[in-house]
């Protein structure tokens, strides 16, 4: 998707115009800021395949690799009015490494379709921007953080 892009600048108008991403460049690389628009959820890649397919195609997410795939950055929509996540659950998170983004963070975007560098986990669709609510994932990601191990 990016070999025809010949710059960052060029990066960040096909992100804005094919997905409606909010993009900006900091420093030269194309970037979202977390707040009332937008929400990020990051967490480990094994934990979010599961999330990925248990939210299936109605809800599905934007995800973010970063290079070598350490982790997964799910773009969702944050709820309104803007709230923060409560203190037990952000610990219940932390124990499966699985950190809420607050708000006024910036969101490296893919750059490449390379594994190597920063990269799509979970392509959104091209038009408008559609992301699943914040609590939908984060209640995924309880449901399946709950479950029993299967033998």
């Amino acid at each position: 998707m990016f070999e025809r892009c010949h710059s960052t600048l060029e990066i960040a108008h096909l992100l804005r115009d094919l997905y409606g991403l909010p993009v900006r460049l900091l420093a030269g690389r194309p970037m979202v800021t977390t707040g009332s628009v937008l929400g990020a959820i990051v967490m480990p890649p094994e934990l979010g395949r599961e999330v990925l397919a248990s939210l299936g195609h109605a809800q599905a997410a934007p995800v973010v690799a970063d290079p070598g795939e350490r982790s997964w950055t799910f773009l969702v929509t944050p709820p309104i009015p803007t709230r923060p996540v409560e203190v037990s659950v952000r610990h219940r998170l932390a124990g499966h490494h699985v950190t809420v983004v607050p708000g006024g963070h910036h969101i490296l975007l893919p750059t490449t379709d390379s594994p190597q560098g920063r990269h799509w986990a979970n392509e959104p669709a091209s038009g408008p921007l559609h992301m699943p609510p914040r609590q939908a994932v984060l209640d995924t990601v309880h449901q399946i953080t709950t479950q029993p191990a299967t033998p």
